[in-house]
Order: structure tokens, then C-alpha cells, then sequence
């Protein structure tokens, strides 16, 4: 299956169809319009009925119709029956990040002009990320930017772990990865053995911010990262002065810039103020800490 679609909706895509159990399935961007992105879905022929099909091609209407957008028709092509992650494999890369990381395809060797760099290899098993999205290069980034050497760092919504990794290869004590997927855990787990990082650098654990607060009771976060939908964003707010230590930071990302204002207003409300915003394409980053007298 292939479907066109508004970028402001990959990340909703991606909740719904791991909510429906489908995991072969990989975003491609148009580099001459970042404004449309195509959904490809390899679906077994003999596990899908038509039937099947629609009520799919209709989740996917409806989800887009809750943010006022519509789809173009979608197209449904049977391919040669193939390994589907080799599929998008083939056209991973070596990807530089920032000043001096590199996410690099662990099955990949490490290209000549980039053995400077720091190396993050991954695998981000069923689609949790390669790094390429916009709010997690921008990230990415910020890390590069402000190295949070000797701090402890907390990773909510941790993906495959990349955030974490980068955290790690640029200083960090030690980090503390959460998702509520467990999916994700697996995918963090196996990332952390990648780049050979012990357990008690990358802890993995599965939930949200409460299993952070029960899994650290005697140590504070210097450093949250919350690269996760506005919505959700806001519903864990309250909760991260509860883990955050004294001068501590928070970078929230997966916003849209036309919702930094609002979360601006929240956050200030909650006794924060706005360090730097940054933004990517229609996507935005914001870096707060605790407006302490």
C-alpha cells in the first residue's frame, strides 16, 4: 500500500498503526517538498482480506480527519515476495548529525571521512526511528550543542533509544529510557548492546514518567528529554518537576511551531521559563528550565 499524506501527521500514523499491530511500514520524504511525505505498508496478501484493506484505508481517513486534513486516494500495488526491512535498508545511509555524531546503519561499516566522528550505530527494528525525523535531529542537535557531560539523563518516549545513545556518546553519567511500548524497550535494549553500553549507563525500563520517579527515588534528573506529541507532552507537565533536579534542564520536541505558544503559556504557568526555541522545517524544539527565585 502506498499513501500520501500531510507530514503534520507521521507521528499519529505511526501510534495508529502500531495499535493495529502493523509493523512493515517506513515514511518517505519528497526532498523537493517536505510538505507531503508517502506511507508505504507491506501487508501479507494471504493475511489481508479486501475487506481488511478498507477498514485500514478508513482508519487512516479518519485519524487524518481529526486534524481537518484529508488524503489523497491510496494505491495498492503486490510486490515480489521479499525480506520487507530489506526494502528500506537498501536506501539507509550513513547519517550525520550535528557537529560530530553519526547515526550509522549497524550493518554498515564506518565511511573514511566520518571516522571522527561519534558513532551511534542502530537498528530501529520495527520502524522506531532512524533518526532522520525532524524533531529528533533537532534533538540531537541541542545535545551537540550543550554536551551534558557527567549528567544523569531521563529519556521519555525513548523509541529506539536514540536520544539516549547520542545523550551517552556525548558525556553523560548515565541515562534512564522509558516507553510505554514494549517494542521500544526491545528496540533500546538491543541498540544499547550495539554500542556496547553496559546497563547501568543506559537503564531501560517500561512506562512513563512514574516509573522514572519509583526507579530513581534518591538521584534527580539533570537533563529530561520528551521528544513525544504536544498532547502528550502536556498530560506528563505537571510531573517532571517531581525528577528534575536543581538548574535542571528540559528539551521537549515533537511540537509543531504553531504550538509553541500554547506550550510556551503552559509551561510558564507551571513555573518554568523558555531557555531557546528552535525550529526544523514545521517542526519546533524548546528548551525550558525551573524559574527558581
Amino acid at each position: 500500500m502506498e499513501q500520501e499524506f500531510p507530514f503534520e501527521l507521521e507521528d499519529s500514523f505511526y501510534w495508529l498503526l502500531n495499535k493495529l499491530d502493523i509493523y512493515r511500514f517506513s515514511f518517505e520524504k519528497d526532498p523537493d517538498n517536505h510538505s507531503i511525505q508517502t506511507l508505504f505498508i507491506w501487508l501479507p496478501l494471504n493475511e489481508w482480506l479486501v475487506t481488511d484493506q478498507e477498514i485500514l484505508v478508513k482508519s487512516l481517513i479518519s485519524l487524518a480527519k481529526t486534524f481537518d486534513l484529508t488524503l489523497p486516494s491510496c494505491k495498492w500495488m503486490q510486490v515480489k515476495d521479499e525480506d520487507w526491512s530489506l526494502s528500506w535498508k537498501k536506501n539507509w545511509k550513513p547519517d550525520p548529525i550535528g557537529k560530530s555524531i553519526l547515526i550509522l546503519p549497524a550493518w554498515l561499516d564506518v565511511p573514511a571521512k566520518f571516522l571522527e566522528r561519534k558513532i551511534i550505530r542502530l537498528d530501529p527494528g520495527s520502524a522506531f526511528g532512524t533518526g532522520s525525523h525532524p524533531s529528533t535531529r533537532l534533538c540531537i542537535e541541542a545535545l551537540d550543542n550543550d554536551p551534558p557531560s557527567g549528567q544523569i539523563v531521563a529519556d521519555l518516549g525513548c523509541g529506539s533509544g536514540i536520544l539516549s545513545l547520542a545523550a551517552l556518546k556525548l558525556g553523560a553519567q548515565s541515562t534512564f529510557s522509558v516507553d510505554t511500548d514494549s517494542l521500544a524497550i526491545s528496540a533500546t535494549k538491543i541498540n544499547s548492546d550495539l554500542n556496547h553500553f553496559p546497563e547501568n549507563l543506559l537503564n531501560v525500563f517500561l512506562g512513563s514518567i512514574e516509573e522514572l520517579e519509583a526507579k530513581i527515588p534518591e538521584k534527580k534528573i539533570d537533563l529530561i528529554l520528551c521528544n513525544i506529541l504536544a498532547p502528550v507532552i502536556k498530560s506528563l507537565g505537571p510531573s517532571f518537576e517531581k525528577i528534575i533536579g536543581y538548574k535542571g534542564k528540559l528539551i521537549l520536541s515533537g511540537l509543531l511551531v504553531e504550538q509553541i505558544k500554547e506550550l510556551q503559556e503552559f509551561f510558564l504557568s507551571l513555573g518554568w521559563k523558555v531557555l531557546d526555541i528552535k525550529t526544523k522545517d514545521q517542526w519546533a524544539l524548546m528548551i525550558l528550565t525551573q524559574d527558581l527565585p
